[in-house]
């Protein structure tokens, strides 16, 4: 199937539950910033994919394309420069098997058993891990119950297992630590109670299971998946042409640090920090640390295009979700961008439909939806 037209009507920005495309309970799990709606993979592949077609998100981020591939019932293939979303969109679009479950259920009940042994006895000393900033951002009783938690994962012998439970680790480590929160790089004394940091994971680790469970049920496992730690301006690990469809959402520039607000959860999980780092493009280290000139986003920008254009099938389309961003208190436009380049790599822009910021962003700061900026989908076809 080939889509020739697509129009306003047919496809809508904003998206809710009464649309009939529910938001599944995995898009939930792990705390990340500045995720697109569900609904919006969903509608699309609904409308416009065949199952058993090849989808692409080369900026994957938490995974929400690839879990909705899945369940659509399509081949999904992820990339990210950030190594901990890698790892979160695999775990998030890979279902278990009963016997994982059991697995998973095990566990919890050994790490239970384990707080309550450790309240009725002497707590055990514990070598904690060293990491790079740990006595500044994380207490030491924390620090321990860590180091416990994954010198019992690292025992489990079944990845997609072993998996399951980091990501349910790193998704109380920045609660647990001396950052005031997801959003916000700055250390606050918590005063965190012993065995805090264990119920916590434990009870990460019982909501996840369900989930997951759920998840298991309804995707097939015939349907690939393949996520990748790399950067989107060279994907030569994919073949020219072999794409059917690509969702995704670059990052909007000037706005946001991924790596920076990540970077415990990767110490501890032995991630490296440094790839994302200095590999992500559009970042505040770049734009406002940094200095770059909004010339280097541009161009940026043009190699992913050019590359999305090399793997996708001729008369095939690529939808994607972008916002407007400030550098140097000029606000980028990046529609007018897009429109200016496109056409040169080869794609025909067939619609691009816009919503301001300002009405609808609840992730970022009040400053990032300043007035007159946009979000955009913007839904090119290759020619």
């Amino acid at each position: 199937m080939i889509l020739q037209t697509i129009t306003e009507e047919e496809i809508k920005f904003n998206f809710d539950n009464e649309e009939g495309y529910p938001i599944h309970p995995i898009h939930s799990i792990h705390p990340y910033p500045a995720k697109f709606p569900s609904q919006l993979p969903s509608k699309i592949l609904d409308r416009y994919a065949i199952k058993g077609q090849t989808v692409l998100d080369p900026f994957c981020g938490s995974g929400t394309t690839l879990v909705e591939a899945r369940i659509f019932g399509a081949n999904a293939i992820g990339v990210d420069v950030n190594g901990l979303s890698v790892l979160l969109s695999k775990v998030k679009s890979t279902p278990l098997s009963l016997k994982q479950l059991d697995k998973i259920n095990l566990f919890i009940s050994r790490i239970n058993k384990k707080i309550l042994d450790w309240k009725s006895n002497n707590r055990p000393q514990i070598k904690a891990k060293e990491i790079e900033g740990r006595h500044h951002w994380f207490q030491e009783n924390v620090s321990e119950e860590i180091t416990f938690l994954l010198n019992e994962i690292n025992k489990e012998n079944e990845i997609d297992v072993q998996d399951f439970l980091k990501i349910a680790l790193s998704s109380i480590i920045v609660k647990v630590s001396n950052q005031e929160s997801d959003t916000r790089f700055a250390a606050i004394h918590k005063n965190i109670p012993d065995y805090y940091t264990l119920e916590r994971f434990s009870k990460k680790l019982s909501e996840y299971s369900l989930i997951i469970a759920g998840l298991s049920k309804i995707i097939s496992k015939k349907n690939t998946l393949n996520v990748y730690n790399a950067d989107a301006r060279n994907l030569d690990f994919i073949k020219d042409c072999s794409i059917d469809i690509i969702i995704t959402s670059p990052p909007y520039a000037n706005t946001y640090d991924y790596y920076l607000y990540h970077k415990f959860r990767k110490r501890w999980l032995d991630i490296d920090v440094k790839f994302a780092q200095y590999n992500e493009i559009g970042s505040r280290r770049e734009y406002s640390s940094l200095k770059k000139k909004p010339e280097e986003w541009n161009n940026d920008l043009i190699k992913c295009f050019k590359e999305i254009y090399r793997v996708l099938k001729g008369k095939h389309f690529a939808f994607v979700v972008i916002g407007d961003s400030v550098i140097k208190k000029d606000i980028i436009k990046i529609d007018k961008i897009i429109c200016d380049f496109a056409p040169t790599i080869g794609f025909v822009i067939k619609n691009i439909l816009s919503s301001d910021l300002e009405n609808h962003s609840k992730i970022f700061n009040p400053s990032f939806a300043k007035k007159g900026k946009k979000e955009h989908l913007i839904i090119l076809q290759k020619i």
